[in-house]
């Protein structure tokens, strides 16, 4: 599908979903993937609550966005996830471990929706306790290991429209 056929696609669920003035503005100015996802991740909470944009449409799009921290059907086997402020998972398995990044100041957030059966491990053992949150959407099975010096929160939030 050409670039503007995606964009297009969720400038219409945008709008179906209730997207707020402001967002929608700022979505008539992306040009690539890159700034839709940033878009994306800011308007997080909302989007996972309501199911924007449809998994379809993340699967057919947004299937190889891991790079901006997005991920949609990846197994994981271990994977280290500290370099960004913000991870969202999409029906995703496996387990991956997650920390403080000393050096960029990071303690990942990480949401999940979609069917999600994952297991987060401690990335690192740290002078400091580390508090990671997890912000689980809908029906998932997220199981943190609790030992260690990372403690995950849960916070869990129904869906309004979507999969889950």
């Amino acid at each position: 599908m050409e670039t503007m056929d995606w964009i297009r696609q969720l400038r219409r669920e945008a709008s179906a979903s209730g997207m707020c003035q402001e967002n929608r503005e700022a979505l008539s100015s992306v040009k690539s993937l890159q700034d839709a996802i940033r878009l994306y991740k800011k308007t997080i909470d909302w989007a996972l609550e309501v199911g924007y944009p449809s998994f379809g449409t993340l699967q057919r799009h947004f299937s190889d966005c891991g790079e901006y921290g997005v991920f949609v059907n990846r197994e994981f086997h271990g994977e280290v996830l500290d370099d960004q402020k913000v991870y969202v998972f999409h029906h995703c398995s496996g387990w991956v471990r997650v920390g403080l990044n000393v050096a960029k100041r990071i303690i990942p957030m990480l949401y999940f929706a979609n069917g999600c059966d994952m297991v987060l491990r401690p990335s690192r053992q740290s002078d400091h306790d580390v508090r990671v949150p997890l912000y689980v959407f809908g029906e998932n099975l997220v199981k943190p290991d609790t030992s260690g010096d990372v403690v995950f929160k849960t916070y869990k939030f129904d869906v309004k429209n979507g999969r889950d």
